[in-house]
């Protein structure tokens, strides 16, 4: 057993990126250059989905983390309604 074999490797396609592809990467490149704040989620997408390439649970992946963050939006919004609420005289 080589010591190749202790080490995860990420899914990967040998075949070249097509242009949609490659400028689609770009784009996004751009988009986080402007807004850094989101560079650890991308890094976690990045993490989640380097370890498949089949399209379906790809997308799964991407409906969970979707859900969680709409989750916590959710529960941020509820939290700020209550505040308002409290906060405006009968």
């Amino acid at each position: 057993m080589s010591r190749h074999d202790f080490f995860p490797c990420a899914a990967r396609s040998d075949s070249p990126e097509k242009p949609e592809v490659r400028e689609l990467i770009e784009e996004r490149n751009r988009f986080l250059s402007e807004h850094p704040q989101l560079k650890p989620l991308q890094g976690e997408i990045d993490r989640l989905l380097g370890t498949t390439l089949d399209p379906s649970l790809r997308l799964e992946i991407l409906f969970m983390l979707i859900s969680e963050k709409l989750g916590r939006m959710k529960a941020l919004f509820g939290e700020v309604a209550r505040l308002a609420q409290t906060s405006v005289p009968d």
